[in-house]
């Protein structure tokens, strides 16, 4: 495998922090990482960006039958009161592994609910690499209907008078940007897709939102300042 390509180097990076890397590959990697300083750089970049998926997973109470696996497997006995009185333990455990909480993250947004499933997602950062926004959408073609949802990790911004912030699509190379509607205030909101939109999202680059004149921009363009943006990541 040539690990000097700088475009796998990003690709294994991002899916050795997703917990999607495996087997011989995923130990290779590992290998790697103790003597690569670039590479390590880029695992904690996409830990940087990955790591605000969590708040799009609710909190889980796992059933006492995940414990006794869990002390079962690393050989811990389990106390006398139950798994209740380790509490304590189970919690410093947990905080400390943040690869884990990851890709119990990955999971659970993946897993079946009433809302299709997340199929693509893209931290949004701010121009001091801050995440600020997370968008994300289902795989349209299971979706019964077209739209990304967004949820806004700082708090909101003031917009200015006479303003609205509008979503782009960025397909990547030379490809101008298309838009996806506008955003509102709200802290997180459902924007509505065009079929047409959704059957290109899947193939999106990154996404970008830029300050446009009320109403949106009136040349089919970013027009304005592009405040956030971020790449997107395949989750399915």
């Amino acid at each position: 495998m040539r690990y000097e390509n700088l475009q796998l180097r990003d690709k294994l990076a991002a899916e050795y922090v997703l917990g999607t890397l495996t087997g011989r590959v995923r130990a290779r990697f590992q290998r790697l990482l103790k003597y690569d300083a670039e590479l390590r750089r880029n695992v904690s970049a996409w830990e940087a960006r990955l790591t605000p998926l969590a708040d799009l997973v609710p909190a889980v109470t796992p059933p006492a039958r995940v414990w006794r696996a869990i002390a079962a497997r690393i050989g811990v006995a389990p106390a006398r009161n139950g798994w209740r009185a380790s509490l304590a333990f189970w919690r410093t455990l947990a905080a400390g592994s943040t690869m884990a909480v990851l890709a119990l993250g990955v999971y659970l947004v993946a897993a079946p609910k009433p809302e299709p499933p997340v199929g693509m997602v893209a931290v949004m950062s701010d121009e001091q690499s801050r995440p600020a926004m997370v968008v994300s959408w289902p795989s349209q073609e299971a979706a019964g209907g077209y739209h990304i949802r967004v949820k806004f990790l700082q708090q909101h911004p003031a917009m200015p008078a006479n303003t609205s912030w509008e979503l782009w699509m960025l397909p990547g190379g030379k490809a101008a940007p298309i838009s996806l509607g506008l955003v509102g205030p709200n802290h997180t909101q459902v924007i509505k897709l065009k079929p047409e939109l959704a059957r290109m999202i899947g193939q999106a680059w990154g996404v970008g939102l830029s300050v446009e004149p009320k109403g949106g921009s009136p040349t089919g363009s970013p027009t304005g300042p592009v405040i956030f943006t971020g790449q997107c990541v395949k989750v399915m």
